[in-house]
């Protein structure tokens, strides 16, 4: 029988509503070098920060520390370990259009979210990436960890021959003020995956709300671009706005076309407080956009993940955090 003090704290919590049970204990680790300081919560089907249908469970950083300055926050003021996207900073998301499995299952029938688990397809035959699903089997994590990095493995086997191994691991480098994601994953089923991966780069720099006085920095010069709004400026190969965002936001078409892996990188600087962070991936790149509102900026690359049964894909990207000399 648990403890009886363990039983009195999960009834409180529980009167308190089901944010509140896993505010008062979500699984994280530390991971540190030199330069930075990086907190990562743990995938946890039952406490876990994140337990939305959309997003990967594994690797989502709290917060990174870095000469005094802070990278990346919760989205939202309200935390919700359900919501879609009550998450922040670097956050993976597979098959956005078109999961797994989802097309050929009838309404109640199961699909599959890598890095999630089985979901019930519900009445409509149009997935929606922003509405919740319901979970009906969370897929198993093994995690490992050291001072300065951390593995995630997760293998799932589906229904109707979809079945894939995962790893994610994050590793900071010895010395530098850097950390590099890398992925692993293979088709152990029977069809053919052809899904999209991106990361939402939820970022915001110590704390600041992102609007006049940020820059975002691309490594190519968009072409014609679709804009939500006129709220962002886009010249040559910088983002950057005029006014504050308020309650508005931001969407930013700013590449589509052929494979190109010098496209998959971008730097998010506030110029306020000199500080800065900035990724580099290795895949080719089929789509970016930039997605913001007053708690994130976002640079989002798209690459496409086409893996016969058996084939294994692998692909990693770097961030490296930046700030004035004190």
């Amino acid at each position: 029988m648990p403890p009886i003090r363990n039983l009195l704290l999960v009834f409180y919590a529980a009167s308190l509503g089901p944010c509140a049970v896993a505010a008062m204990d979500y699984p994280k680790i530390q991971l540190e070098n030199s330069e930075l300081q990086v907190s990562v919560y743990l995938p946890d089907a039952e406490r876990g920060y994140y337990r939305g249908t959309r997003f990967d469970w594994s690797g989502i950083i709290e917060r990174v520390q870095y000469r005094g300055h802070s990278f990346y926050a919760p989205l939202h003021a309200v935390h919700d370990p359900l919501k879609h996207d009550s998450l922040g900073g670097p956050a993976d998301e597979f098959a956005m259009f078109n999961p797994m499995g989802f097309a050929e299952a009838g309404p109640g029938e199961p699909f599959v979210k890598i890095g999630v688990g089985l979901l019930q397809k519900k009445q409509s035959d149009e997935y929606v990436f922003h509405e919740d699903y319901k979970l009906l089997r969370a897929g198993e994590w093994r995690v490992e960890h050291g001072p300065d990095r951390i593995l995630f493995e997760q293998e799932l086997d589906g229904e109707r021959g979809w079945s894939y191994r995962y790893r994610k691991r994050i590793r900071l480098l010895a010395g530098k003020s850097e950390f590099e994601i890398e992925y692993h994953l293979e088709n152990s089923g029977e069809k053919t995956i052809d899904i999209t991966h991106y990361n939402h780069n939820f970022t915001i720099i110590d704390d600041l709300p992102f609007g006049p006085g940020y820059r975002v920095e691309l490594p190519f010069i968009p072409g014609q671009t679709v804009a939500a709004n006129d709220l962002a400026r886009l010249h040559g190969n910088v983002i950057e706005l005029d006014q504050p965002l308020g309650k508005d936001s931001i969407w930013i078409q700013l590449y589509d076309g052929e494979a190109r892996s010098d496209y998959n990188a971008a730097t998010v600087l506030n110029t306020r407080s000199g500080a800065a962070v900035s990724f580099k991936g290795d895949a080719p790149i089929t789509r970016m956009v930039f997605w913001a509102v007053e708690r994130a900026a976002s640079p989002e690359p798209f690459i496409r993940l086409l893996l016969q049964p058996g084939e294994v894909a692998e692909w990693s990207s770097r961030y490296r955090f930046i700030a004035d000399e004190p």
